[in-house]
């Protein structure tokens, strides 16, 4: 479904034709992108995969004049949480029960560039 919404938003991370990534993004109202979906194979974390597949993935919704990006991340996964914060995101809440097995997440955000729709959200820039 996402990649019939948003194939350029729907990337893929191979080597020697093996999936070993992926993310996958959409936009929606007021020019805000989400990241839907990150993974890296465990075979290949710690290379920079995930950087970069979040690095592209910005690049991309700049191109659909995203001015903010959100995602939201479990709690538990302090990995992912500082690869996000590394890459400019801020936790800004916290979501009960998000995830089916009733665990947290946090809802984590990133400015891409001022806009209207951002006014409101000026501490992130803090």
């Amino acid at each position: 479904m996402f990649h019939k919404l948003y194939p350029d938003l729907f990337l893929v991370a191979e080597c020697c034709g093996r999936v070993i990534g992926y993310a996958v993004g959409i936009v929606e109202g007021n020019n805000e992108g989400h990241v839907v979906s990150i993974a890296v194979d465990p075979e290949f974390r710690g290379l920079g995969i995930g950087k970069a597949l979040m690095r592209e993935l910005e690049r991309r919704f700049l191109g659909y004049d995203v001015s903010l990006i959100k995602l939201e991340v479990s709690v538990k996964n302090q990995v992912a949480i500082n690869l996000y914060k590394s890459l400019g995101f801020k936790v800004v809440s916290r979501a009960p029960n998000y995830y089916p097995d009733g665990s947290d997440a946090y809802l984590m955000l990133k400015i891409l560039r001022k806009s209207d729709s951002s006014s409101s959200r000026n501490e992130l820039n803090e």
